[in-house]
C-alpha cells in the first residue's frame, strides 16, 4: 500500500483533488482508499469523498495536529485490514503541515508493504496573494513541504498572474513538480497531471495483507479516536484559523428546490455574519445536505467568493441530516459557533429541524 498524502490551505481544493485523483487511479484499475481530517468536531469532507464512490474514514479534530501517531497508526491499520487498497489518500486538515505527518507515518513500524509516495500540496492560485499576506510564513511550509505542487483555480487567474504566481512558488521550492490547473473545469490540464503522476506511481505500486492490530477505541465508522488538540499543541495557531462544527436532523420530506433555497441562504447568512467581524476572512464555510434521496454540499472559501452548491447523489432512503461548518481565519471559536446557532436556530422552524 502507498501513501499520499494531498495538503494545502482550506479550500485550496483538496477534497474535489482527493475526489478526482481517486476516481482517476480507479479507473486505471488501482484500489483507493481515503483518510481525511476535518479541522470541526463533525466531518463534511468524509461525507463528500463516500458519496463519490470512494472508501473513507474520517479522522476526528485534533488527530493530526497532536497525538498524530497514536491516531494515524491505528486508523492506517485499520484501512489496511478492512479495504486492503493499492493507494491509499490522506487528506490533512487544510492548517497541517504534511512533512511532519509524512515524518510520523514513517517512524511507524507498518511493515515493508506499506511505504510512501509523495506530498501533493494544494494552493488556490485565486487567493494566492491574500494567503501570502496574511500567513506567508506558513504557507511557505506548507508549499516548502511538497514534492509535487499544484495551483487550482487556473481559470480565475490572468496569464500574467499565473506567471508571477508559478514563479514565486518555484523560488520557495524549486524542486517540487509543478502544475497548473482548474479541477472544476476539463481543460485537460488535470490530465496532464495525472497521466504524470500515475507514471511515477504504478512501478512502485505493491498490495499485500496486512495483520496489523489498531490501537485505540473505534468510532462509529471504525476510525481509531483520540482526544482533541489542546491550545499548546493546536497547529491551528499558525494561520490564526478557529473552527466550529454542528449536525442536524432535519425533515427529509422537504421539497428539493425548497430545502437548496434554505441551504443557500443560511450559509449566506453565516457568511454575512462573519465578514462583519472580519471582511476579508479567509477559510472555509461549508454545509453538507442530505435528504435520503439526494445528498448536495454547499460552500464558500473566502469573502469574495458566492456559495457553490454542488450535488452529489441519489442515496439510500435514509432520515435527513444537515452538517454545518466554519473554519476562518482571525474570529475566535465562540463568536463562530455563535453564528451558526444563531443561523441555524433562526431556521429550525423551515428545516423541520428535529431538536
Amino acid at each position: 500500500m502507498k501513501i499520499v498524502i494531498i495538503s494545502g490551505f482550506l479550500g485550496s481544493g483538496k477534497t474535489t483533488s482527493v475526489i478526482r485523483i481517486g476516481k482517476y487511479l480507479q479507473s486505471k484499475g488501482l484500489s483507493v482508499s481515503v483518510l481525511v481530517n476535518d479541522i470541526g468536531d463533525v466531518g463534511v469532507d468524509g461525507h463528500v469523498i463516500s458519496e463519490n464512490g470512494l472508501r473513507s474514514k474520517e479522522i476526528p479534530r485534533g488527530c493530526i495536529c497532536c497525538t498524530l501517531k497514536y491516531a494515524l497508526e491505528g486508523n492506517i491499520a485499520l484501512v489496511q485490514a478492512q479495504y486492503d487498497p493499492d493507494i491509499l489518500l490522506i487528506e490533512p486538515t487544510g492548517v497541517a503541515f504534511p512533512l511532519r505527518i509524512k515524518e510520523q507515518i514513517e517512524m511507524i513500524d507498518l511493515g515493508p508493504e506499506v511505504t510512501m509516495g509523495p506530498i501533493i500540496g494544494m494552493i488556490d492560485g485565486s487567493k494566492f496573494e491574500d494567503l501570502m499576506q496574511h500567513s506567508g510564513d506558513a504557507i511557505t511550509k506548507q508549499i516548502g513541504n511538497a514534492d509535487i505542487i499544484l495551483l487550482n483555480k487556473k481559470d480565475l487567474l490572468s496569464t500574467s498572474k499565473l506567471s508571477e504566481f508559478e514563479t514565486a512558488i518555484k523560488e520557495i521550492n524549486p524542486d517540487a513538480e509543478f502544475h497548473s490547473l482548474s479541477l472544476k473545469w476539463d481543460d485537460g490540464s488535470f490530465a496532464v497531471f495525472a497521466d504524470s503522476f500515475f507514471r511515477d506511481l504504478k512501478e512502485d505500486v505493491h498490495s499485500f495483507g496486512m495483520d496489523h492490530d489498531a490501537a485505540g477505541s473505534a468510532g462509529t465508522d471504525g476510525s481509531v479516536q483520540c482526544d482533541p488538540c489542546t491550545s499548546e499543541t493546536d497547529e491551528f495557531n499558525h494561520f490564526n484559523v478557529s473552527s466550529y462544527a454542528d449536525s442536524y436532523s432535519i425533515n427529509s420530506s422537504t421539497e428539493l428546490g425548497h430545502l437548496t433555497h434554505l441551504a443557500l441562504d443560511l450559509i449566506g447568512s453565516i457568511k454575512k455574519r462573519v465578514m462583519e467581524l472580519n471582511p476579508r476572512f479567509l477559510g472555509h464555510l461549508k454545509m453538507f445536505l442530505h435528504t435520503g434521496s439526494v445528498s448536495f454540499k454547499i460552500s464558500v472559501t473566502s469573502y469574495q467568493d458566492q456559495p457553490e452548491i454542488e450535488y452529489l447523489s441519489i442515496g439510500a432512503n435514509e432520515g435527513g441530516k444537515m452538517t454545518v461548518f466554519a473554519a476562518v481565519t482571525d474570529i475566535t471559536r465562540d463568536d463562530i459557533a455563535d453564528i451558526i446557532d444563531d443561523a441555524v436556530s433562526s431556521r429550525s422552524g423551515q428545516f423541520g429541524i428535529i431538536v
